[in-house]
């Protein structure tokens, strides 16, 4: 066996160890015996949870987000933003925080702080949970600052 001895390959390693837990780390699909065969994470279609929450029955700050913003975001959190790989197909937490009760680890939950949070990320250093998880800026997605505003508007209403 040979030893690694470059600290950009063990970086490399490192990176795709983390990629290869957060993506094996799903549940045995809902209805599958014991024994059975799961899908893989890759197969499997997240959707985010199902809510009649909108900006127009949680009343949203003042100018800050519409019904269709909350709409969208639902989807890029099930989607492209890739949001469900930490906190899970119904935001309870699994590597990242429980996004629908009143509890924040960082910040105060409120729309702007959640905007700035997710597009900053959360360091090592701010890194509340046993596992020392991190957060990259926008959750490690490519999802436009317009995007954002959509989850952010999304997360808000599960929680409020």
């Amino acid at each position: 066996m040979k030893v690694i001895n470059s600290s950009s390959a063990r970086l490399v390693l490192a990176f795709f160890a983390m990629f290869y837990v957060v993506g094996c780390s799903g549940d045995v699909t809902e209805g599958a015996e014991l024994g059975a065969a799961a899908t893989r994470p890759a197969d499997r279609v997240y959707s985010a949870p199902s809510s009649d929450i909108t900006a127009s029955t949680v009343e949203p700050p003042e100018g800050s987000f519409t019904d269709a913003m909350v709409q969208e975001g639902q989807q890029i959190f099930a989607g492209a933003g890739i949001c469900v790989a930490c906190h899970g197909p119904d935001a309870t937490g699994a590597t990242g925080p429980d996004l629908t009760d009143a509890e924040w680890l960082i910040g105060d939950g409120e729309y702007d702080q959640l905007v700035a949070q997710i597009l900053e990320g959360v360091s090592a250093a701010e890194a509340t949970n046993p596992l020392g998880a991190i957060m990259p800026p926008r959750g490690g997605s490519a999802i436009t600052e317009t995007q954002v505003r959509s989850v952010a508007a999304y997360i808000w209403t599960l929680s409020h």
